[in-house]
């Protein structure tokens, strides 16, 4: 081999090394991108799987409030409910205790009615008075009773 040859090839030998090395460079640099995009998936991975776990207990929580305010509205309603029911019951017996007070009232008048048409007969009255309770009657006494009576009458 000529000197030329060695010269030309000892060039190319150089290139060569030179793009070797620059390969090995851009391997490297691939590598690390490699590693790097992979730390990038994985933390993506972590990011959507937290993501996932946010949002089944946002779900969670969300099913939880929806039952405890179903629960709350059914006991308001029992309760409203119940409410409803004795302010029945007072009112049936205040309509009760309100027939009830009538009845009485007009017992009391008719009795009232009765009572002093009987009295107003001095011969029922006297009768009521002496006979049956055994009393002197009302207006004899305001008189002076009946021997005061005869006394009046003798003068």
């Amino acid at each position: 081999m000529n000197e030329t040859q060695c010269a030309a090839e000892e060039d190319l030998r150089v290139i060569v090394d030179s793009h070797a090395r620059r390969l090995d460079g851009l391997e490297d640099d691939v590598d690390t991108l490699k590693s790097g995009q992979s730390a990038m998936m994985e933390r993506l991975i972590s990011i959507e799987a937290q993501g996932q776990e946010r949002e089944r207990n946002r779900a969670v929580e969300a099913a939880d409030t929806r039952n405890t305010l179903t629960a709350l509205t059914q006991q308001l309603a029992e309760h409203t409910g119940a409410q409803k029911r004795q302010n029945e019951l007072a009112e049936d017996s205040l309509r009760r205790w309100r027939k009830l007070a009538v009845v009485i009232g007009l017992l009391c008048t008719v009795s009232a009615a009765a009572g002093s048409t009987l009295l107003s007969d001095q011969e029922v009255a006297s009768t009521i008075w002496v006979h049956w309770l055994h009393l002197r009657e009302p207006w004899d006494m305001a008189q002076g009773g009946p021997d005061n009576a005869a006394n009046l009458s003798a003068h």
